[in-house]
């Protein structure tokens, strides 16, 4: 069984007109996800929300201050042009993390064997104490800092396939070499960063796979299954997170990657694979990026579809 962590709490982050990160990105995955080919396999959960010291995790006490003042004195732009906050942003943002806390301890509690938390805003472009990249707080980083923290699992892989390199969780978490952080990304593109690559033998560190654009599924296997597949079978994850974007799309307007609505189920089942073979299946995946509606709600559907297969 999978878990999904949705609230509409999420629908009150205001963007404002025209602006990519819209509300409609979750609804339209939720609708998907409500057809009748899912009934009795998804598990539907409220997601709490996470608390100011969860959120402290990897944010700095003055930034969430400042998150909350924004949101509350919005609308307004926070930090830089493209991240707009409104009254409902600070509520949603919270929801957003606390969704993946949820979602972990039920796959811990065996409550579901996996979840995916359709959420906004995303989070993997917030960093320490800056907003950016319509990012407010970093989800992925405070559900491995929770992991860690309060679950003592201190095997950690985490696999970001958005279009963007996630620079706000590498900067958080690339000095833990409990974690491995692995990124696959259109390259040279916003933010502009995800070249390097810093590994530990036998443990975790960064693991980047810049593509050019027009790279496809094609070259995306190569990477899972080559470079991926080489530090996973060193490093032995105990829990799996997913930074899932899915503007890597052929149709997405914000990049110039070629992969189909269906690519995402295989490239989740080779994160399947991993899960099974060293921690049971255990996968929390969260949404990060995707903007054109129709193959968002596919492509994330797909990714659902392989995650339902974990365990099995």
């Amino acid at each position: 069984m999978t878990g999904i962590l949705y609230h509409e709490d999420y629908l009150n982050h205001m963007t404002g007109m025209g602006h990519p990160e819209r509300p409609g990105r979750v609804t339209v995955i939720t609708e998907a996800l409500k057809k009748e080919k899912y009934k009795g396999k998804l598990i539907w959960d409220e997601p709490r929300l996470a608390t100011t010291d969860e959120i402290g995790y990897v944010h700095s006490q003055a930034y969430i201050d400042r998150v909350k003042e924004a949101a509350e004195t919005g609308p307004k732009n926070l930090d830089s042009p493209d991240t707009p906050v409104s009254k409902g942003s600070y509520k949603a943002a919270q929801r957003a993390a606390g969704a993946m806390l949820t979602a972990i301890d039920g796959v811990l509690d065996e409550k579901y064997t996996t979840a995916f938390c359709p959420v906004r805003p995303p989070g993997h472009h917030a960093r320490y104490s800056m907003a950016m990249g319509f990012c407010l707080f970093n989800n992925i980083a405070i559900g491995a800092r929770y992991l860690k923290h309060v679950h003592n699992i201190h095997k950690i892989l985490i696999v970001d396939f958005d279009i963007h390199h996630c620079n706000g969780t590498e900067e958080m978490l690339s000095g833990d070499n409990d974690i491995l952080l692995f990124s696959i990304h259109q390259y040279p593109h916003y933010p502009g960063t995800g070249l390097s690559t810093k590994l530990y033998a036998h443990s975790g560190g960064v693991l980047n796979a810049p593509m050019p654009p027009g790279s496809g599924e094609k070259e995306y296997m190569r990477v899972f299954k080559g470079q991926l597949a080489d530090q996973v079978n060193m490093f032995m994850p105990e829990f799996v997170l997913i930074s899932a974007g899915f503007d890597a799309h052929k149709d997405d307007p914000l990049g110039d990657i070629n992969l189909e609505s269906e690519s995402y189920y295989r490239l989740t089942k080779e994160v399947v694979r991993f899960a099974d073979m060293y921690c049971d299946g255990k996968i929390v995946s969260t949404l990060e990026g995707g903007y054109e509606l129709p193959v968002l709600a596919e492509s994330a559907a797909f990714h659902v579809d392989a995650l339902l297969e974990a365990g099995t």
